[in-house]
């Protein structure tokens, strides 16, 4: 049987990283706002640990349906770029909307990344001294 989350469950999925999101990376996403390219990929790297932590329920969920909650987190990164974006006020400001932002959870003793590509999520092993 093929499980798939509901419509709520995408909905409190996509607003709490929102709002994980605002809370811990804003200005992560500000410095890649003042990158140069426009065509480069640039990671959002979020821990696992301190997101679930904040939230257990959008844990379980990644942990049941890792595809799916993966491709909400990013959907819900490039709605928060989007809204850090047109929330600058600054003339000064010289912020260019990135479009191939991408999230990548990151966490646990190993260091392990999850990512998605072509709907599959893979699985890397990072060596940290």
């Amino acid at each position: 049987m093929n499980m798939m989350l509901s419509p709520d469950q995408v909905s409190f999925i996509g607003l709490a990283f929102q709002t994980y999101v605002m809370e811990h990376h804003k200005n992560d996403i500000l410095q890649i706002f003042q990158e140069a390219s426009e065509d480069a990929h640039y990671p959002v790297v979020v821990n696992a640990m301190t997101l679930f932590e904040d939230n257990m329920e959008v844990g379980e969920c990644f942990n049941a349906f890792p595809n799916q909650v993966l491709l909400i987190f990013d959907n819900a990164l490039h709605r928060v770029a989007q809204t850090i974006s047109q929330s600058s006020s600054s003339p000064q400001e010289s912020f260019k909307l990135k479009h191939n932002l991408h999230v990548r959870i990151s966490g646990g003793v190993s260091q392990q990344t999850w990512w998605v590509k072509s709907s599959v999520v893979f699985l890397k092993r990072c060596d940290v001294p």
